[in-house]
């Protein structure tokens, strides 16, 4: 076809230059395009066209064809479907299950009979040899087969869980921060207090404290050794774990709120000097006695004032050579006798000394005409006070819910907060 304006890919001529950028915008000659680009040569229009309809052809029955079969599938059909491929896949598992656990049945029926032929051996070895050298023994390690865990006992695997602990730990000198990495200091006082500064790493009760770099070394052993956190005992893989752990929850600081916390560092405190002072003054306020026990009888013997006033002093010098031989145990009140006899401390007299009234059991009339007595002698009702105290209660009842929906409202404000359904 010749023009002025031509097409070198389509070959093709144009009178203008307007009917040639026509042509270049359709997609028969994009097509040629790509296939100048391949080396192959030029399609004409018609041929051009014939692929396209046969193409198209070919789109609108396969889109056909799927729309009648998600029209024919019902949800029946569809669940149905969905349970068959799960069943296949727990089949595909099973099997692989099966062929492990045979396998490792193999293996350790192998295993057993190498070590009884090794045992049968060493037997033989035994008879034959008449003389065995330290040098030929076998250690406890060589001769020792590699058990699996699952045949291990606990304590057999608690000793391997701390050989292995021990393999991987991590000393934290005194000098060293435990909640940074690779932070030293000139000394111990100067870690403790970055400690302090940085993180917060407050000893409680310091006056009492007698090792306080053991108390510290006690701690980095448990982060070091165990991997353990001070605060939740949240055990993490590595050290490096177990201190981001402790860096992003707060937890630089040393729990001494329950007994348990306080019983975990007490070898650490010596809280006698604060006690000391409550024994002087029992010693103190301890008065003369008024009630002296026989050694071997259940009754209590009454002395006259004049006679305690004269024997005060020798009481007080010989109050542990009047205790007699034998005894159960002395609990500073109480003098438990092996009789059964329980003979009080002087300092008690008074509450000795009572003579209470026995309790009187009423019968059932006596009982009523007791209750409608009492009955009378209560309050009168007072509306005044029964509605202030409602309002009260209910402008109590209003803030509190109040603060609870301040406090929901603000509960995401918190540092290094993951939303679990954002994940």
């Amino acid at each position: 076809m010749s023009g002025v304006y031509t097409c070198n890919s389509c070959s093709l001529g144009f009178d203008s230059s307007q009917d040639q950028r026509d042509h270049m915008k359709t997609e028969w000659h994009r097509y040629n395009l790509k296939r100048r680009v391949a080396q192959l040569p030029a399609i004409s229009e018609l041929v051009f066209n014939t692929k396209v309809r046969a193409l198209s052809q070919a789109e609108s029955e396969d889109d056909a064809r799927k729309r009648d079969e998600k029209k024919q599938l019902t949800k029946k059909e569809i669940r149905r479907r969905e349970k068959e491929a799960l069943l296949e896949k727990k089949k595909k598992l099973l099997a692989l299950a099966q062929e492990n656990y045979l396998k490792n049945k193999a293996l350790a029926e192998n295993q057993a009979q190498k070590e009884n032929t090794e045992a049968e051996k060493e037997v033989k070895e035994e008879q034959t040899a008449p003389v065995v050298t330290e040098e030929n023994v076998p250690t406890e390690e060589a001769a020792a087969p590699a058990v699996p865990d699952e045949e291990l006992t606990e304590e057999q695997l608690a000793e391997r869980l701390m050989n292995q602990k021990l393999e991987s730990k991590v000393d934290i000198p005194l000098e060293t921060c435990l909640f940074c990495t690779n932070e030293s200091f000139k000394d111990f006082e100067t870690n403790l207090d970055h400690m302090f500064k940085n993180h917060g790493f407050y000893i409680p009760e310091q006056k009492f404290l007698t090792d306080k770099e053991g108390l510290v070394h006690y701690l980095s052993e448990k982060i070091g050794l165990g991997n353990m956190c001070i605060v939740c005992n949240y055990q993490g893989r590595s050290l490096e774990a177990v201190r981001a752990h402790m860096l992003a929850k707060r937890h630089c600081k040393i729990p001494y709120e329950s007994e348990n916390e306080r019983l975990e560092i007490s070898e650490f405190y010596d809280f006698t000097a604060s006690y000391a002072g409550y024994a002087e003054n029992t010693k103190k306020t301890q008065e003369p006695s008024e009630v002296v026990a026989d050694d071997g009888n259940d009754e209590w013997e009454d002395v006259s004032s004049d006679e305690e006033n004269a024997e005060a002093t020798e009481d007080n010098d010989e109050d542990e050579d009047d205790l007699p031989d034998e005894y159960l145990y002395n609990d500073g009140t109480e003098l438990h006798l092996p009789t059964g006899v329980k003979v009080g401390h002087r300092s008690l007299q008074r509450y000795y000394k009572q003579n209470l009234k026995p309790e009187r059991i009423l019968t059932e009339g006596q009982g009523t005409l007791v209750a409608a007595e009492t009955r009378t002698f209560l309050p009168a009702f007072d509306k005044q006070k029964y509605n202030v105290k409602q309002r009260a209660w209910k402008s109590e009842n209003m803030d509190k819910k109040r603060e609870d929906k301040r406090h929901a409202k603000f509960v995401n404000n918190q540092p290094y907060y993951r939303d679990q359904l954002l994940q």
